[in-house]
C-alpha cells in the first residue's frame, strides 16, 4: 500500500526505544541506586550529545558520584549504555517497516553521542532509513533550531512528520512548520500516519 505522506522523522530514545534507555540497567550494573545515578547521568548529557568525547562525559559522571572508573571500565560502561539506547521497543520494527514499505521516506533525528550513533547505524533496524541525523555529528541538539534546519536542508522542505517524546523538541519542530507529535504509542502514531 502506497501512502501519500511527507517524510516521517523518528526520534530514537523514548520513541523507538524505551524512554529509560540504559539508566536503570546501567545503575544496576554499577551497583549505584538509580536515583543517585540518574542525576549526574543527565546533568552532563547535553555536551556529550553534542559530540564531546565519551571519556570526558563519564569522568564527570564518576566525579559527581564520588567514584573513579579506569579507561577500560569507561569503555565498557559507554558500550553498554549505547547498546541499551539502541534496542528497539516492542512493535517499533513493524511500525518502521509499515511506513517504509508504503514508499514514504523516513529518517532518524536523535540527540545521541558518537557511541550510540555508531550502534544505531550498525543496527539492522536502521538500514532502511533514508537519512540518520545525530546530534554528535552536527554539534547541535534538539530543541536548538540548527538541528532542525539540517533536516530541512537535506529534505528540501518544512513539510515533515515528526515523532518525539519530549515536548520542547516537538514545540521547536512545530514552530518551523513541521507536523510534530508527542509520542504516545504505536496506535496514535498509526492513526497520524493513516496506517
Amino acid at each position: 500500500m502506497e501512502l501519500d505522506l511527507p517524510p516521517v522523522i523518528f526520534d530514537i530514545g523514548g520513541v523507538l526505544t524505551a524512554a529509560e534507555g540504559g539508566v536503570t540497567p546501567l545503575s544496576g550494573l554499577l551497583g549505584i541506586p538509580r536515583e543517585r545515578f540518574a542525576e549526574p547521568y543527565w546533568r552532563h548529557r547535553a555536551e556529550y550529545d553534542r559530540g564531546r568525547p565519551a571519556v570526558d562525559y563519564w569522568r564527570k559522571v564518576a566525579a559527581d558520584l564520588g567514584v573513579t572508573w579506569p579507561d577500560e571500565e569507561i569503555t565498557r560502561i559507554d558500550e553498554f549504555d549505547a547498546r541499551r539506547w539502541s534496542e528497539l521497543a516492542p512493535g517499533r520494527l513493524e511500525l518502521i517497516h509499515s511506513v517504509q514499505s508504503a514508499g514514504v521516506p523516513t529518517a532518524l533525528l536523535s540527540n545521541a553521542p558518537a557511541s550510540m550513533a555508531r550502534v544505531a547505524r550498525e543496527s539492522r533496524w536502521s538500514a532502511g532509513f533514508t537519512h540518520r541525523f545525530f546530534s554528535c555529528d552536527l554539534g547541535t541538539i534538539k530543541p536548538e533550531p540548527e538541528i532542525y534546519a539540517e533536516v530541512e536542508k537535506t529534505f528540501g522542505t518544512h513539510d515533515l512528520i515528526f515523532f518525539d517524546d519530549r515536548p520542547p523538541n516537538v514545540a521547536a519542530a512545530r514552530n518551523r512548520g513541521w507536523q510534530a507529535h508527542i509520542w504516545t504509542g504505536i496506535p496514535a502514531a498509526r492513526a497520524v500516519l493513516g496506517l
